[in-house]
């Protein structure tokens, strides 16, 4: 199987403790690039506005948005970049505590037959600016 590079970078936000943040209800744009070694044939490359807890206790994931980017062929050697927008819920907030935290995250995986699905992710924080609290 093709090595696959994915890079998601996440334009405009507020730098905060390192990361990108969003207040909600903000779209958040992006650019997704796959960088392929070689042809690989793609079912879909999928493209997911995600969150999940982190820590102690039962852990809990789930899907907010989803884009299917595109389906046929990587050509190797040849990058493909995609322009990506979404618009962020309300809640819940990023949070980071002692025992657990909430994280937030844009994935992209690329569907691939009979091999593992390569797969890229940025995180970023959901909460409104220190001004708006």
């Amino acid at each position: 199987m093709a090595d696959v590079l994915i890079e998601i970078t996440l334009l405009g936000g507020e730098t905060d403790y390192g990361y990108k943040r969003y207040a909600p209800g903000e779209v958040l744009r992006g650019n997704l690039t796959v960088y392929p070694d070689s042809d690989l044939k793609c079912k879909n490359l999928h493209l997911r506005l995600l969150w999940h807890t982190a820590g102690r206790g039962t852990q809990f994931l789930e899907k907010v948005q989803e884009q299917n980017m595109f389906s046929g062929t990587l050509s190797g050697g040849s990058p493909r970049s995609f322009d990506f927008e979404f618009v962020l819920p309300q809640q819940p907030w990023s949070f980071e505590g002692h025992y657990i935290s909430t994280v937030w995250k844009v994935q992209a995986q690329v569907d691939v037959a009979w091999a593992s699905d390569p797969k890229g992710e940025a995180l970023f924080v959901l909460r409104p600016s220190a001004s708006n609290r």
